[in-house]
C-alpha cells in the first residue's frame, strides 16, 4: 500500500508530530509512506530524511492552484492508493487534484471542532473516509454531512510515544532559576488563539491573590499570539511569577519538571499534550472544551472546569494541590488510560483498518 501525506504546514506543530508518529507505524505494517508539504518546513524535512520517506515540495497558497497543479503532475508519475490529508489547505488541494485528474482515493484528518464551512469540499467523491481525532469532533463534523455522507465520518483518537519520556530529566526549576518550593503550574501548547491564554493568566492572578508565594507558571513553546501574552502578564502585573521558555526542543527531558499541567483551551480538538502529562504523571486541570473531556474525565484523570472559568479553574487547581489522596487517584487512572488507549501504535491500527477499507471498496 502507498500513502501519501499532504500537509500545508511549514511548522511543527501537534499535527505533524501526529503525522509522523501515524507514518513511522505504519511503516512498520508495510505501508510505504510518502510527503508532500511545503519547502519552509525543515523540521519536516529532516523528519523525511532520517526516516528515508520519499518528500515532495509543494507552493501552497492563495486558492492552491499551484500546488494542486504539482501534486497532480508527481501523482501522474507515483501511483499512490491513498492521499491523506493532515490540514484544511492539504484536503483543499487533494479535492482539487482529482478534479483535474488525480483519480486518487483520499482521507482526510479532521483535528479541530469547527464544523463543516464547506460542504462541497466534504462531499466530493474523492473524499472516501474523514478521520476525526474526538468523538466531540465526529459529532460537530456529522452535523454538516449530506445524510448520504454522514457513514464517511469515524473517530480515530490521537496517540503519543508512551516511552518518549523515558529519559534522564532535567530540571526547568533549575534551568530558569525558580526557587524549588514552588509549586510549578504549565502548559506546553502552542501560543495561539484557541488555546485560549489570557484566561490562563487570569487563573494565575488569582491563584497568586489567594498564595503569593506558593506558586510559579511557565509557559513552554511559542505561536501568533506569544508577545500578546507577555503583554498580559505585564498588564496585570505578573512578570516576576512567569517564565516564558520559547520552542523547546528536550521537553522530553523537561516535562515532568511540572507539578500541574493547566490547560485553557476554549476549542480543542483532543489535546495530545494532556496525554503527555499523563503519561509523566502530571496532576491535570483543564477547560471542557471540544474533545478534552474524552481524555480529562472529570474526578478520574484529572479535573475539568468550564471554559472561561478562570474561578473555577483556580479553585480546582487549589483543591488538587492540597489533595494529595485525589492527587494521586488522578495519576494512576490518567497513566493506565494512555497505556490502554491512546498509543501511537493503536491510532496507526485503526487508521489502517480504515485504510483497508476505502482501497477494497467499490
Amino acid at each position: 500500500m502507498k500513502v501519501l501525506h499532504l500537509n500545508s504546514e511549514k511548522s511543527w506543530r501537534g499535527g505533524e508530530q501526529q503525522m509522523a508518529y501515524l507514518a513511522n507505524e505504519l511503516y512498520h505494517e508495510g505501508v510505504k509512506n510518502f510527503f508532500a508539504f511545503p519547502e519552509k518546513n525543515e523540521k519536516l524535512i529532516q523528519f523525511c530524511k532520517d526516516h528515508k520517506h520519499t518528500a515532495k515540495f509543494l507552493s501552497f497558497g492563495g486558492i492552491q492552484l499551484l500546488a494542486t497543479i504539482q501534486l497532480v503532475l508527481w501523482l501522474k508519475k507515483n501511483k499512490m492508493d491513498i492521499i491523506h490529508t493532515h490540514t484544511a489547505k492539504a484536503h483543499t488541494v487533494a479535492v482539487w487534484a482529482n478534479i483535474l485528474g488525480a483519480k486518487t482515493k483520499v482521507v482526510v484528518s479532521k483535528r479541530t471542532d469547527f464544523p463543516v464551512k464547506s460542504p462541497y469540499k466534504f462531499h466530493h467523491k474523492s473524499i472516501k473516509a474523514i478521520i476525526c481525532v474526538s468523538n466531540k469532533i465526529e459529532e460537530i463534523t456529522r452535523s454538516g454531512m449530506h445524510p448520504k455522507k454522514k457513514d464517511l465520518v469515524c473517530t480515530v483518537h490521537s496517540g503519543i510515544n508512551i516511552e518518549r519520556f523515558n529519559k534522564d530529566q532535567i530540571s526547568l526549576k533549575d534551568e530558569y532559576n525558580i526557587p524549588e518550593e514552588k509549586v510549578l503550574i504549565g502548559n506546553c501548547s502552542a501560543i495561539a488563539d484557541h488555546k485560549d491564554y489570557p484566561t490562563f493568566v487570569d487563573t494565575a492572578q488569582l491563584l497568586n491573590e489567594k498564595a503569593p508565594e506558593r506558586f510559579h507558571f511557565i509557559i513552554i513553546g511559542n505561536g501568533p499570539d506569544e508577545q500578546k501574552i507577555k503583554d498580559y502578564v505585564e498588564l496585570k502585573m505578573l512578570k516576576n511569577k512567569f517564565t516564558f521558555t520559547g520552542f523547546i526542543n528536550d521537553i522530553d527531558q523537561k516535562l515532568k519538571s511540572l507539578d500541574l499541567f493547566l490547560m485553557t483551551s476554549k476549542e480543542e480538538g483532543l489535546g495530545t499534550s494532556l496525554l503527555d502529562a499523563m503519561i509523566c504523571e502530571i496532576p491535570i486541570v483543564s477547560t471542557n472544551a471540544g474533545g478534552i473531556p474524552e481524555i480529562v474525565i472529570h474526578e478520574k484523570t484529572g479535573l475539568l472546569a468550564g471554559v472561561k472559568q478562570p474561578a473555577a479553574l483556580c479553585d480546582d487547581v487549589l483543591r488538587l494541590i492540597d489533595d494529595e489522596k485525589l492527587k494521586e487517584n488522578l495519576i494512576t487512572n490518567a497513566k493506565k488510560q494512555v497505556i490502554d488507549k491512546y498509543s501511537k501504535a493503536h491510532t496507526a491500527k485503526k487508521t489502517l483498518e480504515v485504510y483497508h477499507k476505502v482501497i477494497h471498496e467499490d
